[in-house]
């Protein structure tokens, strides 16, 4: 199922631990706001069409592998500058807003998103190549996590271009927003998540 939902789970997670590491130095932070790193590993993907595409971003589909080779849907090979956002309630934002971000672009045919990554693995760790990207580039990424006790409104999405070997130029749009209520993202993956891929020219 393509998807960034996993992903941003563990991010929910991390986030919780990181304020309450943080909590006493909020106040000491002129701007507002505690600076921090963020890593990243999403997966965005096309519905049901041949083939579909999935896009990773934070890394090509072997650093994903190396990354967390026992669940290789939720590693983040990648980083990104973060800002944390407390409030007075008790809530925390987290924003990211990052140009330079790695996307790399691949045919997923049989299997999609988790399965695909985890079969790509596989053969990678059994001695196989790692598979090609049908196109590789960067994008701006944008993270909003907004939480608010087991409620976390999540917006996450990429914008930028990829270029193949053969010279084609691709590109590139996907998102997810989705609201994740005691751990459980609500709704279909169809409604809050989009990934556009145009060929803009070869």
């Amino acid at each position: 199922m393509p998807s960034t939902i996993r992903p941003t789970v563990t991010v929910l997670l991390a986030a919780c631990l990181l304020m309450a590491a943080l909590a006493t130095t909020a106040t000491a932070q002129p701007q507002g706001h505690i600076r921090d790193r963020l890593d990243v590993g999403y997966f965005y993907g096309t519905f049901d069409q041949e083939p579909n595409i999935g896009v990773l971003v934070g890394g090509r589909a072997e650093e994903f592998c190396l990354d967390n080779p026992a669940d290789p849907f939720n590693a983040e090979p990648g980083s990104a500058p973060l800002r944390v956002f407390p409030n007075d309630d008790g809530s925390v934002v987290l924003k990211v807003n990052d140009t330079g971000q790695p996307i790399h672009l691949y045919h997923q045919h049989d299997v999609v998103g988790p399965e695909w990554i985890a079969q790509v693995c596989a053969d990678f760790f059994a001695g196989a190549p790692a598979p090609e990207p049908l196109a590789s580039g960067t994008a701006l990424l944008k993270v909003r996590l907004g939480i608010d006790g087991d409620i976390v409104d999540v917006f996450n999405s990429v914008n930028g271009t990829a270029s193949g070997p053969d010279g084609t130029v691709y590109k590139v749009r996907a998102w997810a927003d989705l609201v994740v209520v005691d751990g459980v993202p609500q709704g279909d993956p169809t409604d809050f998540v989009g990934t556009e891929i145009t060929e803009i020219r070869r």
